[in-house]
């Protein structure tokens, strides 16, 4: 599953002006097709845990998404498998804004499936996001009640897991020259350092754990705020440490020297595709 287009693969039932949560009305393909959109949606949200929190959905508010290979070639699956689904859709019996959604859905979908190809999944850090930037995500959250603090720190928990996928990813990323552009990726072991204070207390994954709300007893606001702190110091700050000795080490010195698609494994085509992707039709 590609993440970037799933939000509009799984927002396209609103063009009916009905959400596709919805009971779904008119005829059996109709309510298939509709049911169809909601387990996706649903199957979207848990692979995209923080995409998920972000948008308000707390159900996996105490995971990362899984970048292992694995899942990724699973979600890939997956998409073939939907791409199947959709392609019986019977569109003739469909509504005209529901033809317009199974358009969307089948375009988006074929747009996934092509993007695995160029294996981009194995860049997911550039000078602007990546995991360098992980801690942005608690300004998305509320943080109002004791679970919410408990799902971060089962994220706080996590944290070395998703450094190690990543990091795997970007050697993979070396070994098949799927790589950024020097000059622009030397910003980054700046940003990275950022995240390793010599004080615990000072890392922005702290932040939530520096203002409770008041409904939170004492008693609680101790004990998170003291699980957090150990969180970050045994698993945050040591993830950043590795990550930036393998930036600066081994990826840096491994980006290429000039800008330009050109330098990638296909590249040519490569460029082509998020060319198509990234612009309107």
């Amino acid at each position: 599953m590609n993440f970037a287009t799933a939000t509009v693969l799984f927002c396209v039932a609103i063009v009916g002006g009905m959400p596709a949560a919805e009971p779904a009305l008119g005829n059996k393909e109709t309510r298939l097709f509709h049911a169809l959109l909601e387990s996706e949606w649903d199957y979207t949200m848990e692979q995209a845990p923080t995409w998920a929190s972000s948008l308000g959905d707390r159900r996996w508010n105490d995971r990362w998404e899984d970048l292992s290979t694995e899942a990724i070639e699973r979600r890939h699956d997956h998409d073939g498998a939907l791409l199947a689904r959709l392609n019986k859709v019977d569109r003739k019996k469909l509504s005209a804004p529901d033809q317009l959604n199974l358009d969307l859905a089948l375009y988006e979908t074929e747009l996934s499936m092509e993007e695995y190809q160029h294996r981009w999944f194995l860049v997911p850090v550039n000078q602007r996001e990546g995991i360098q930037t992980a801690d942005e995500l608690a300004d998305a959250l509320r943080f109002e009640t004791v679970k919410d603090y408990e799902d971060w720190l089962g994220r706080l928990r996590g944290f070395g897991t998703l450094m190690g996928q990543t990091i795997a990813l970007m050697r993979e990323g070396i070994r098949e020259h799927r790589v950024q552009p020097r000059i622009t990726m030397q910003r980054v072991p700046a940003q990275i350092a950022k995240q390793i204070p010599a004080n615990p207390a000072e890392s922005p994954f702290f932040k939530p754990f520096t203002n409770f709300p008041a409904g939170i007893p004492a008693a609680d606001r101790t004990r998170l705020a003291a699980a957090g702190l150990d969180a970050v110091r045994t698993e945050v700050i040591p993830a950043y440490r590795r990550f930036h000795e393998f930036f600066s080490g081994d990826y840096l010195p491994a980006c290429f020297d000039k800008p330009g698609a050109w330098q990638l494994p296909n590249g040519d085509a490569t460029y082509a595709f998020f060319a198509r992707k990234f612009t309107t039709t």
